[in-house]
């Protein structure tokens, strides 16, 4: 297979095809307010850094208990997703979205049930370490698949992220979403 012209990169010609994202977001929330005990608030999105996608709403889904991982669902013009899980995970589906990449919907469309899986079963992982050489660490384990990383963070930016609204547990695992009891 040949590589994609050197124009594809950056080019999105058919943000289109990310399309059916939406209504699989719409459809993850109400699973997540049926099976869980959660709350849920819809607000308008905070203004995006982007010059070009604008952000259009997010969806808070907090679990009951601190020490399960909190969810915020933003939904984008572009159309996709921004999730930010737990305390520090960030995540853009899809990821790229540019003509040379080959994403599709689909694609992302299974990766938002991957993170919703491991999110909900409790397997984020997320932490800082170090004081010299502050490091932010995360680990996801999902059902075949798994993700980690380290970022070397500045004292200043380590500082300011422990001290933010959302933290993590004293291990850095995030525990299981408490199931909702049927009525």
């Amino acid at each position: 297979m040949d590589d994609p012209p050197e124009e594809a990169y950056g080019r999105v010609t058919n943000p289109e095809r990310f399309t059916p994202l939406i209504p699989a977001a719409e459809e993850l929330i109400s699973d997540l307010a049926r099976r869980f005990d959660v709350t849920i608030a819809r607000d308008p999105a905070s203004p995006s850094k982007s010059k070009t996608i604008a952000t259009l709403e997010s969806v808070r889904i907090t679990p009951v208990h601190p020490d399960q991982a909190p969810l915020t669902i933003t939904f984008t013009s572009f159309p996709g997703l921004y999730l930010d899980v737990g305390a520090w995970q960030h995540i853009a589906l899809p990821s790229c979205g540019c003509d040379a990449c080959g994403e599709d919907a689909e694609d992302a469309i299974r990766e938002l049930a991957e993170y919703k899986e491991a999110l909900t079963a409790g397997q984020l992982s997320e932490r800082i370490t170090g004081n010299l050489r502050p490091m932010l660490e995360h680990s996801w384990k999902g059902n075949g698949w798994g993700r980690s990383g380290n970022t070397p963070l500045s004292k200043e930016r380590a500082a300011e992220l422990r001290a933010g609204p959302v933290q993590p547990p004293a291990d850095g695992r995030w525990k299981p979403w408490s199931t909702t009891v049927p009525s």
